[in-house]
């Protein structure tokens, strides 16, 4: 009994980390969206 205990935390864990890792790539690709979004828009106004 309690192996099950311990392969439900350990999965719970790697389930957290994976999310909060593609959290972390959501949030790096928007941030590039952002920036290559005002270097284009910088190069039609000039």
């Amino acid at each position: 009994m309690k192996y099950w205990i311990v392969g439900a935390v350990i999965l719970l864990i790697i389930l957290t980390s994976i999310q909060y890792s593609l959290n972390k790539i959501i949030v790096l690709l928007k941030e590039t969206k952002d920036i290559l979004y005002r270097l284009y828009n910088k190069r039609d106004y000039d």
